[in-house]
């Protein structure tokens, strides 16, 4: 019986040498979850470029028997500023390998607008990635913020160090998370808890295309979270803690807050930086943002999906 009705709005990576590994992790947690239905994934660019990150996603639901999905491609620039902060870094990815498909000729925003006029009060968003296509649909039609059922997005950390996410395009996430929608935030802090050794991705099944990838491109996205300090024998699949919440929101502990995105020049703290207000319940809109998690239930139910 399917209980929910997502969008799930994604800079998937897997394919991409050398990048990260956690979307995958999320979307086929969702995937092999059978009160769950797809209603569409939208690309966005963050881990790759947004026309790898298509690639990647036609990919794999090619591998996964999830072509029937609905797809839209997304936004290739933050809302402002650029990406030049990030350039070193993916100077280090390997060269995405081609793969056959028609690239979708429908918006990300465009097609998330379409699925909350569609399902008004049913549609969950899972923001895994930067928060750019969900502003530019506020844009477009800012009823939707009164149509979607809620969000839950993967992002911030509450010290003065942005998070990747955040980071990528900070007026998008400003514009998001004071949208007056149901938001449920998870920061680096609570997902991180959610680590994996070499050992446990090493032991996984070698059971189609998709899941070899996905053991072979961690061993190289262990090593470099290592080389930056970041982690230790292992990696944190943090995208998938945010899936695991739409899933099972009683492993998890929120508390109101007010959330404030710093933009260039907005501030003394560096672009993307969060700061947290928590609040109490009766001080108005505001964000539920993860505080604890029970996190050895969590890494159970997320492991249970890579089996």
């Amino acid at each position: 019986m399917v209980e929910r009705m997502v969008y799930v709005d994604t800079d998937i990576s897997l394919g991409t040498p050398g990048a990260e590994i956690d979307d995958f992790a999320a979307l086929l947690m969702l995937l092999r979850n059978p009160q769950v239905a797809l209603a569409g994934i939208g690309s966005v660019f963050g881990n790759a470029p947004v026309a790898d990150v298509d690639t990647n996603l036609a990919r794999l639901l090619f591998w996964l028997e999830g072509a029937d999905i609905p797809t839209a491609s997304g936004a290739a620039v933050p809302l402002q500023g650029n990406l030049n902060w990030f350039t070193k870094w993916q100077a280090g990815y390997g060269a995405t390998p081609p793969f056959d498909f028609s690239r979708p000729q429908q918006s990300s925003a465009e097609l998330l607008i379409e699925l909350a006029r569609t399902h008004p009060g049913e549609l969950t968003i899972l923001a895994i990635g930067p928060l750019t296509n969900l502003a530019l649909a506020l844009r477009l039609a800012p009823e939707i913020a009164g149509q979607v059922q809620c969000v839950v997005a993967m992002g911030g950390s509450f010290t003065a160090n942005p998070e990747f996410n955040i980071h990528c395009d900070p007026a998008a996430a400003r514009a998001v998370l004071q949208a007056g929608w149901p938001v449920t935030l998870l920061g680096m802090e609570i997902t991180r808890q959610m680590a994996f050794s070499r050992a446990d991705f090493a032991a996984l099944p070698d059971t189609n295309p998709a899941m070899r990838l996905f053991k072979g491109q961690a061993e190289g996205w262990i090593d470099r979270v290592e080389s930056m300090g970041w982690e230790k024998d292992g990696c944190a699949l943090h995208d998938a803690a945010a899936a695991a919440y739409l899933l099972r929101p009683e492993f998890f502990e929120t508390q109101k807050a007010k959330v404030e995105v710093t933009v260039e020049g907005s501030g003394k703290l560096p672009a993307g930086a969060t700061v947290l207000k928590l609040i109490s319940e009766d001080e108005g809109q505001a964000v539920e943002v993860v505080t604890r998690v029970d996190a050895q239930a969590c890494r159970e139910l997320i492991w249970s999906f890579m089996q």
